[in-house]
Parts: structure tokens; sequence; C-alpha cells
């Protein structure tokens, strides 16, 4: 790799950032012009991981005093020196200028790997959006066996009006949109406290019923207090003659809105909960100024026997662009992870709230 650079860069720990302040404010339009960066790197998102408890760790890069770069990470306590220090969505370098995205690269390492002991970590997980293959400066970094973000996903883009929306579609998903619009299901948005009690009980129903693990209330509550007073989530709810058929949560952030959390409740199912609530939101981050509608995981190529394959072909009836990344990578730091060995044959295997899905 070349050790040439245009620019000389330095680090500076900017510790817990005010998104109002004059760099907070930076910060926020380097994350938006950053094409590999996405809301997980923003100020508001690294405050509702600091309400969920996880410790962070948020560096920024600068060219002659101008920020250019940098990495809002996260980590779980308590990994007693096992632990994973996790940017997803990042980190934040200059990827159209490889040699300056090397120089700030090593010096993320260089800071995080002194971090390291007193965050109790070994090691760091990263998930820069970027189109495989990797760049030559992230060859020292393996492929994670955990994903910080989805890395197959699929992108509708909202330039077409709605009804060439709607043309673009297949012909299955268009007819159960008009479906659900002549049974008369409504689909109403909220963002209070109760909307995250009800959004919680769908969440549940869904994980039950197609056997995913689901985070705790207190995540969402965190969730839906922080990202909807900021403007960045959104919550709808289909609903029928009173009946509860679905919720999803969308955010927000620049030009992108993603399908982030959502689902059907066991009730009138036949009506198309799950397509009123793709629909309205669509035209509501539409209507926002956004120009890409992330599904949030898609896989064209899933088993057609798992639940994975269920949610894409559900997906695919929007008619989106399938896009792949380069996925989570892993860098270990070689003399944190000597002790961390060591100490997990002498007590005990990490918990999973070590392994680094603190996205």
């Amino acid at each position: 790799m070349s050790n040439q650079s245009v620019k000389s860069i330095s680090l500076q720990d900017l510790g817990e950032l005010d998104p109002a302040s004059p760099l907070g404010e930076q910060w926020e339009r380097l994350i938006l012009s950053n094409r590999a960066s996405g809301f997980m790197q923003s100020t508001h998102w690294a405050a509702f991981k600091r309400q969920m408890g996880l410790k962070v760790l948020h560096l920024g890069l600068f060219a002659d005093d101008e920020l250019c770069g940098g990495a809002i990470f996260y980590a779980a306590s308590n990994c007693k020196g096992a632990g994973f220090l996790a940017a997803p969505d990042g980190p934040v370098l200059p990827w159209d200028d490889l040699p300056c995205a090397e120089q700030g690269l090593n010096l993320l390492l260089e800071a995080t790997e002194m971090e390291a002991r007193s965050l109790g970590t070994m090691a760091l997980r990263i998930a820069p959006k970027l189109a495989p293959p990797k760049p030559d400066v992230l060859q020292d970094f393996a492929q994670a066996p955990i994903a910080l973000t989805e890395h197959k996903t699929m992108y509708l883009g909202l330039e077409p009006e709605p009804q060439d929306l709607l043309k673009a579609m297949k012909p299955k998903g268009r007819y159960n949109i008009a479906l659900s619009q002549r049974k008369g299901v409504s689909v109403r948005e909220e963002s209070s406290l109760t909307a995250a009690r009800s959004f919680y009980c769908v969440m549940q129903m869904v994980a039950e019923r197609d056997q995913f693990s689901l985070e705790p209330l207190s995540f969402f509550i965190a969730l839906i207090e922080i990202l909807c007073s900021a403007g960045l989530a959104r919550v709808f709810f289909a609903e029928h003659e009173g009946d509860l058929l679905g919720a999803l949560l969308m955010l927000t952030y620049g030009e992108r809105s993603t399908y982030l959390y959502g689902g059907t409740t066991n009730t009138k199912r036949n009506f198309m909960g799950g397509y009123a609530l793709q629909w309205a939101a669509i035209n509501a981050a539409r209507e926002s100024g956004s120009k890409i509608y992330d599904f949030w995981g898609y896989d064209q190529t899933a088993a057609i026997d798992s639940s994975y394959s269920g949610f894409s072909r559900f997906k695919s009836q929007f008619c989106g662009e399938s896009v792949d990344l380069v996925g989570t990578l892993d860098f270990y730091f070689v003399s944190h992870l000597a002790n961390a060995v060591i100490r997990a044959m002498t007590e005990i295997q990490p918990s999973d709230s070590c392994s680094g899905v603190t996205s």
C-alpha cells in the first residue's frame, strides 16, 4: 500500500459531540456527503447507543484543520478484553482518495489499539457501505462471522412519480397495494411513547411467528424517543376498523430512507397490511426528499425454505435494485487478542453482548 498522501492528517477525540454544535453540524454534513457511510455514524445514533448503555468512542480526522473523516465506535460493557469496537456504516474516510484514506485509517487503528484495554476490546469491527471488492487499504481486515449491517439489500429509486413506481412493480405487488386500499386499510403515523409500546407488541408477534430474536422494549422506547425527536425516525401503523394489522419503522437520513423494522400481525393478513405500510413509507420517504428507499436486507439467492427467502420475495415485488456490499470486516489487535484467548480459556466465553453486534 502506498504511504504517499497529498494532505497531512491529524486525529482528535471528539468526545460526546452535540449535534447542534458547530463541530457536530460539520460531522453530520460529513456523514451525509460520504457515499460509504450512513445513519449509524450520526451523532443522533450515538446518543441512542449511549442511552442503551454502550461505550462510545468518537474520533475525528482533520486535514489542514478541516474535518475530513473519522468514526464513531461502539463497545459493549463488561467484555473482559474480548469485545469488539464496532463502527457500523464506518469508518468515514475519503474512499475516492485512497492515500488519504490509508493515512486516516492508520491513525484510527493506532488510536483504537491504544484505547482497547480500557474499553475491554480486542478488535475492530467495521462495515462501510462499499461495493466489492474491498479496497487495498482494507486487505488486513478479515470477513467477520457476524454482520453489523445488511450487506445484501435492495434500493428503490424514488425519483419517478408514484404512478410510475406502481407501474414498475411486479403485478402481484401492485395488486396487493390496490387490494389493501379497496379493503379500507388505513395507515397512520405516530411517534409517542405509546407508539413505541404498540410497535413493540407488533414486533413481539412477528418475532414469535417468524422465530427470530428481538431487542427489548427499552430499545424501541429509546430509539423512538431519541430519533423521532431528531426527525430521523418515523413509525407507521396499518389499521382496519380498529384492528392493528402491522407496523413499520423507517429511518430517514440525508437522501436515503431505510425500512429498519416492521411486520404484520396475525389479524386480517389477507387485507395486505404489509403492502399498505410499505407503500405509505415509500411515499413518505419520497415526499421528505429521499432519493433512495433501502429495504434493509434482501437476498435474491436465499434458499427457498429459509425465512430470509420469504422476506426477500415480499420485497422483490417492489422491483428495486439488488445491492451487494463488502460486508462486515474485522481487524484484530494482536497483543490484545493473545490476552483475550488466555482469559477465555481460564474464565468463561464472552457473552453475545460482546460479539460486536452493537449497530
